[in-house]
């Protein structure tokens, strides 16, 4: 199984890859700060740099393209509480709140 690599303000945390599994519930349930507040991808709390491992998520879903800007999603943002790993491989993330 590979591995998650989440970076926040408080440090790099490594976790183990969960399939299907969005960000910010992996983040809670291994005790690492992701700021977050409605989960439905319209606050933005949780916005993430993709750093690594872009093709082992999904695709940017509605709620994405909705909340963030062209620009933001070509430079590798999406939020976290939408993104999910969907395909085993080594992915690193940076919480990038605004």
């Amino acid at each position: 199984m590979s591995q998650l690599t989440l970076l926040t303000r408080s440090g790099e945390f490594d976790v183990p890859v969960e399939l299907n599994q969005t960000v910010v519930t992996i983040a809670k349930k291994h005790k690492v700060v992701w700021g977050h507040a409605c989960e439905r991808g319209v606050c933005a709390q949780c916005r993430t740099l993709v750093m690594e491992g872009a093709e082992y998520l999904n695709e940017p879903t509605k709620e994405e393209k909705l909340r963030l800007r062209k620009a933001e999603r070509t430079e590798g943002f999406r939020l976290g509480c939408q993104i999910q790993i969907v395909q085993d491989g080594p992915v690193k993330l940076a919480h990038r709140p605004y």
